[in-house]
């Protein structure tokens, strides 16, 4: 099951479901069928219909939200969206509209983002929808609410991967063949620069493709909701000093994050929040189509099923020893009630790497998630995987932690690693596992470091042996299973090939040092 799903396995996979009456016409845009078209200026598809988490923190039944957006070019239309525990729908969903500044001149410089949001749902319960276009059915899916406390799930995780490759589009294959609950995204999600026109070229055909296969990407997204963090090509121009800065006069459709992204809102706004500069025209055009998703989106936590997971902004201009910053996230962990609690930000603290090595702010968060009861870190940016033992960290300080907008800033200290730890006989860890996912598409780096693991000790760490599994030579994914107090990660590669796995045991009412 390498190769390519027919369309036929893949309705019978979707459980009959199919999607839609659209066909491309150019790369990354979609129009109605010619034999349904009744006349008239029909807009095209920049982003066909998918699913995003909502604002979802807390597990509440009943008041569960998850949202629908899709996106074409600025010639409006008349959409229709009922949805319900059946294909009989039931329940009409509120359509809203608002235009977004584009980077494509040939759409007129303006795109439609459309949302929905679905209230007021069940957890762990299926539904369906339909969209419509005036009388034509465009597109028919369904998605799932999140799991409540003891229901096992499945969950899978990578980040740096679309740039309009062919690696990412065979993750994304490797991604649906797992078939999870959602996608936990590292950051990055799209190359070079955040833009709504590379969603529109490298994010949404690949991850919502009308087929599934190493070659073609997979439906992933009209079913299976994504969650990301911001990260470091989000926001990739720099100011005359070398700042990072999104800035909306040489990127009209600059943070995309902020737009395409529907994401839990429950976090108070870092003290440097993502900056932007431009023309305040442009501007404004911005925040009204990011409405209160910017800047607060860039941090937030949420729940699913037995595990929390708190997700945050790791760029460079901001400054991780804040106390007012630490003391939320101190908060946020200490407040759940989950057997399971996972940290998420793009650049790893803890990694080997030559590309990012010295980026290492965010290791000054560490005794706080190691007092917490964090299991496991995820990050991305090195374009590799590695997975940390279980250890302790104790910061000689916070080094250059508060050096903002730099590179360079290294964080010494001494590290207290679980050597017993072998994630087969001996499970239960003793410290904090960190794990970066960054392979899922992007070109790799330090292919050479597969295997060698004298060239994972690094002398600002004192060699600490802190790696014990380091895959750089190949594309890949992290798919989690959690079940009560067992946990089983395996790292699939791009063809399918599982090239790690590990169990994490705990017991369902530990907290403090994750033993």
């Amino acid at each position: 099951m390498n190769g390519e799903i027919s369309r036929r396995d893949l309705l019978k996979a979707a459980g009959g479901l199919t999607f839609l009456a659209l066909v491309p016409v150019t790369r990354g845009r979609f129009a109605l069928e010619p034999a349904l078209r009744l006349g008239g200026d029909l807009p095209l598809f920049t982003a066909l219909p998918y699913v995003q988490p909502g604002n979802n923190s807390r597990l509440v039944q009943d008041e569960e939200r998850m949202a629908l957006a899709w996106q074409t070019d600025a010639k409006a239309a008349d959409f229709t969206v009922v949805y319900g525990t059946s294909a009989r729908y039931g329940k009409n969903a509120e359509v809203a509209v608002r235009r977004r500044w584009s980077g494509d001149v040939g759409d007129g410089e303006a795109r439609l983002n459309y949302t929905v949001v679905f209230p007021g749902l069940r957890l762990g319960t299926t539904y369906q929808y339909r969209v419509t276009m005036g009388h034509e059915r465009i597109a028919e899916s369904y998605f799932t609410t999140r799991k409540p406390r003891g229901a096992p799930i499945r969950f899978v995780a990578f980040g740096d991967n679309s740039y309009g490759g062919g690696s990412d589009r065979a993750i994304a294959f490797q991604a649906y063949r797992a078939r999870p609950d959602f996608v936990m995204n590292t950051g990055d999600n799209v190359y070079d620069g955040g833009l709504d026109n590379e969603y529109a070229r490298f994010f949404f055909p690949v991850y919502n493709a009308d087929g599934a296969g190493q070659r073609i990407g997979a439906p992933l997204l009209r079913s299976v909701p994504f969650y990301t963090v911001i990260a470091n090509h989000d926001v990739h121009r720099k100011t005359a000093d070398r700042h990072p800065v999104a800035d909306f006069d040489r990127d009209a459709d600059a943070l995309a994050y902020f737009t395409n992204m529907h994401l839990p809102l429950n976090a108070p706004v870092h003290p440097q929040a993502t900056p932007i500069v431009g023309a305040p025209t442009r501007l404004a055009a911005f925040r009204a189509c990011a409405g209160g998703r910017f800047p607060r989106m860039a941090n937030y936590s949420f729940d699913y099923g037995d595990a929390h997971f708190l997700c945050l902004d790791s760029n460079v201009y901001l400054d991780p020893t804040d106390a007012t910053w630490q003391a939320w996230i101190t908060e946020d962990l200490s407040g759940t009630d989950a057997i399971w609690k996972f940290v998420v930000f793009h650049h790893p603290c803890f990694n080997v790497g030559l590309e990012h090595y010295s980026e290492q702010h965010m290791r000054v968060l560490a005794p706080i998630f190691e007092r917490d009861g964090v299991d496991i870190v995820f990050h991305g940016h090195e374009h590799n995987y590695q997975r940390t033992r279980p250890f302790r960290f104790a910061p000689a300080g916070p080094g250059a932690a508060a050096r903002l907008n730099s590179s360079d800033r290294l964080v010494p200290g001494t590290f207290t690693i679980d050597t017993d730890f072998d994630g087969h006989k001996v499970t239960r860890p003793h410290g904090v596992m960190y794990l970066t996912t960054g392979a899922g598409g992007n070109q790799l780096y330090d292919p050479d470091f597969t295997n060698s693991p004298s060239k994972w000790l690094r002398p600002e760490d004192g060699r600490a042996d802190y790696v014990d599994r380091l895959v750089a030579d190949r594309h890949s994914l992290s798919v989690i299973d959690i079940e009560g107090s067992l946990l089983t990660l395996r790292q699939v590669d791009e063809r399918g090939h599982e090239i790690d796995r590990a169990r994490i045991t705990r017991g369902p009412l530990a907290t403090g040092t994750g033993t």
